[in-house]
């Protein structure tokens, strides 16, 4: 059995995760291909199914329990986890790469950062790739921490929610957090924000993006305009996805989020086709 050790002593068995009803699809059989085509393509989603024997450290709220980006069982067997963390970059045209970048040089001088919502660990890494000594992934799904713990053999991660760790207070210098509040209802960012404000040492910093908002309100014709190809295909690209709550982090007031929070906004700027976030502890 195969475990990833996280810094404050916690550790997942990645290595024996149960199989999930995705995982025992046979592509080359018809019906197992339409159950999926259905979800991927149509859009024919339902709750997850988790198995009985998940080990969890903490539970999932059932807000976390749908199948999220049009994939089937969302972010819960291996098969579908191990294709949507292959292919999310591809999806994202190599913007991912940019992003990850500005959100560890926001971090830049931490000497321990927590990277909430990390899914298969790419933000980890490149965090760690800057040389902050210390860096932990933590999400909420088992099967993309196994994918993590296999591709960054040499980092720590553990499964937690972003808006319940259950680590200790004042324990980090820095949070980096990269596509993640867009999926949090209103209510459970509110709490992310705040469990934030609790992990960090006062003066951390908090290091977010977030896809950006104009492909998501801007019409064809002034997208193509501004961005040319691109300006569409991520227009399509925010429409096609399935994230229940992106319209409500477009429209949250995140300045007054995170001071209520106890941060102070830093910086909050568009790079498209994402937004940086970065923001101080009090």
């Amino acid at each position: 059995m195969s475990t990833q050790q996280g810094r404050d002593g916690l550790s997942m068995p990645f290595g024996t995760l149960p199989d999930a009803w995705p995982d025992r699809l046979d592509f080359r059989r018809p019906w197992h291909l339409w159950q999926f085509l259905r979800k991927t393509l149509l859009r024919r989603l339902d709750r997850v199914h988790l198995p009985e024997n998940l080990p969890l450290r903490v539970p999932l709220p059932k807000y976390l329990l749908l199948e999220f980006h049009n994939l089937p069982n969302g972010n819960y067997s291996k098969k579908i986890t191990h294709g949507y963390s292959t292919g999310f970059d591809i999806a994202m045209r190599g913007e991912m790469q940019h992003g990850r970048a500005l959100l560890a040089n926001a971090l830049t001088g931490c000497q321990r950062v927590l990277d909430v919502g990390c899914g298969a660990g790419p933000s980890t890494a490149a965090l760690k790739a800057t040389g902050i000594p210390d860096v932990t992934g933590l999400d909420a799904s088992p099967y993309l921490l196994q994918h993590a713990a296999q591709r960054y053999p040499g980092l720590p991660f553990i499964q937690g929610l972003a808006e319940d760790t259950r680590l200790p207070s004042n324990s980090y210098d820095g949070i980096s957090a990269c596509f993640l509040f867009h999926e949090l209802p209103p209510r459970y960012g509110d709490a992310a924000f705040a469990e934030c404000a609790r992990l960090l040492m006062p003066g951390g910093r908090l290091a977010i993006l977030e896809p950006g908002a104009e492909q998501y309100h801007n019409g064809n014709w002034k997208m193509c305009r501004k961005y040319g190809w691109r300006g569409i295909y991520f227009r399509a690209l925010a429409h096609f996805v399935f994230d229940p709550y992106l319209a409500a982090w477009h429209h949250r007031d995140v300045r007054a989020s995170l001071e209520r929070a106890g941060f102070d906004l830093l910086e909050d700027r568009g790079v498209f086709p994402s937004r940086l976030i970065v923001a101080r502890k009090r």
